[in-house]
């Protein structure tokens, strides 16, 4: 059981830190609200004792605060993005300094949330799924974000100039292919099956003011895959499905010269494949990125 008066200092010296509120303190207010939820679990556990209901109303008030200061933030981030304040070397600086993933590190694992998934979620609203997953087909995988750091390290390892086209099979709520666009301006194509994702994602960009970015809405094992010259996969589904929409790549792939980059557990699969060489070998694990040519 937690000491009620740890309990207390701790929360009074996130009360007492006014820096919290500060813009560019994403990464502390980040930090504070992670113990935040920590402290408000442990206050209703000694629900009853003493100071544990006061401290309970602390936090939420406290946690309120914090997450009021986040979205003027993020709207404020949105206006720069509109307008084009906001550039991708600025975007490019503010992603990488709320992060821990470093550029030379060619062994890096994707597996800790940052401050920097919490800003793309805010920015983006990509933490808000416009309805819950269904698992209709047992082969789709359920929604969840790519890791920011998992895309800085995309655009660092695939050289995506003016003449390529990403495609995010499996697009989600469209935070990869917003965030690949605005970093490298190449246009960018999300292809996701729920007709209220797509939505969700066209919202999205229209709010932004961004016009190099589309989303369609399809069965990867059918739809138009784009024309893409780069693709990727959060390992969107597995088995027959992801075997299927592979050999459509490979079919793509007789046409043009494709570069395959994929984040999750369809990376040791899509990794037996004879038609592609893997940039860097031994990528293959689920939480690394791992980057894959075709032959042609």
């Amino acid at each position: 059981m937690a000491d009620l008066s740890k309990l207390e200092r701790d929360l009074a010296a996130l009360e007492r830190d006014s820096t919290l509120h500060d813009d560019n303190n994403i990464a502390a207010r980040f930090e504070a609200l992670k113990t935040l939820d920590f402290l408000g679990e442990a206050y209703k556990f000694q629900a009853g004792q003493g100071l544990a209901s006061s401290g309970l109303r602390r936090v939420r008030a406290l946690g309120g605060a914090l997450e009021a200061s986040n979205q003027d933030y993020f709207q404020r981030l949105r206006t720069g993005i509109r307008t084009g304040e906001v550039t991708p070397r600025k975007l490019r600086n503010l992603l990488e300094s709320n992060c821990r993933y470093k550029k030379d590190d060619s062994t890096w694992l994707h597996f800790r949330g940052d401050a920097a998934d919490a800003l793309a979620a805010g920015l983006f609203h990509s933490d808000c799924p416009p309805q819950p997953w269904e698992g209709s087909d047992s082969e789709m995988i359920h929604y969840e974000s790519t890791p920011v750091s998992a895309l800085l390290e995309l655009v660092d390892r695939v050289p995506l100039a003016g003449a390529d086209r990403f495609v995010d099979i499996g697009a989600g709520l469209g935070q990869v292919a917003l965030l690949v666009h605005l970093l490298t301006g190449v246009e960018a194509i999300g292809l996701e099956v729920l007709p209220t994702y797509v939505d969700h994602a066209r919202g999205e960009a229209a709010r932004l003011g961004i016009d190099g970015v589309a989303f369609r809405q399809g069965d990867a094992r059918y739809a138009d895959l784009c024309e893409g010259t780069v693709y990727f996969l959060f390992s969107p589904f597995q088995g027959q499905m992801l075997q299927t929409v592979l050999s459509r790549l490979q079919q793509e792939a007789c046409r043009r010269r494709l570069t395959i980059c994929s984040f999750g557990p369809c990376s040791g699969r899509i990794a037996d494949e004879s038609w592609l060489n893997e940039q860097e070998s031994g990528m293959d694990h689920e939480f690394r990125l791992a980057v894959f040519h075709s032959g042609g």
